[in-house]
């Protein structure tokens, strides 16, 4: 039993590994797609995420992405000064504005989507959909166990700093 758990344990460095080395690619490559925009990968997340999520506060994003307020803020002033984003008022809250993207985000977006969607269709030209349904299965069930386990740690360290 001790040998099996060893092995997944293994088996699960390596897919961590993996992942890492896949994600540090893919920002890679996207960051030398992205450069004749002026654009990076991380610039790219927050225009995703005001494409999906429509127009957020910078603490909003900043909790959905696991970043400081502070990286956001960096972000969308560079976004801003590239005239792909705007504040707007914020109902809910009078300091915490709301960061929406322009017209010109918005089809700089779907541009970008474009041109992704050329790469990864040369890149999973000879993967079944089963291939990738269950790899995608299996990285949310991932993802899912690691939100479980931060949640327990969490709540575990709020115990003993009470």
């Amino acid at each position: 039993m001790q040998a099996t758990k060893s092995s997944e344990a293994a088996d699960l460095r390596l897919l961590i590994g993996e992942v890492r080395k896949t994600f540090r690619l893919m920002a890679g490559l996207s960051d030398r797609m992205l450069e004749a925009r002026g654009l990076t990968a991380s610039l790219r997340a927050i225009l995703e995420f005001l494409a999906e999520e429509g127009s957020s506060p910078v603490p909003k994003m900043a909790a959905a992405k696991s970043m400081t307020r502070q990286s956001v803020q960096a972000l969308v002033d560079r976004l801003d000064a590239l005239g792909l984003v705007e504040t707007r008022p914020n109902p809910e809250h009078k300091r915490s504005q709301l960061i929406a993207l322009t017209k010109a985000g918005q089809a700089a977006f779907q541009a970008i989507l474009l041109e992704e969607k050329d790469l990864l269709v040369r890149i999973a030209n000879d993967w079944t959909d089963g291939d990738l349904q269950e790899t995608s299965r299996t990285l949310q069930v991932f993802q899912t166990r690691l939100n479980d386990l931060r949640s327990e740690i969490d709540a575990s360290y709020s115990e003993t700093n009470a």
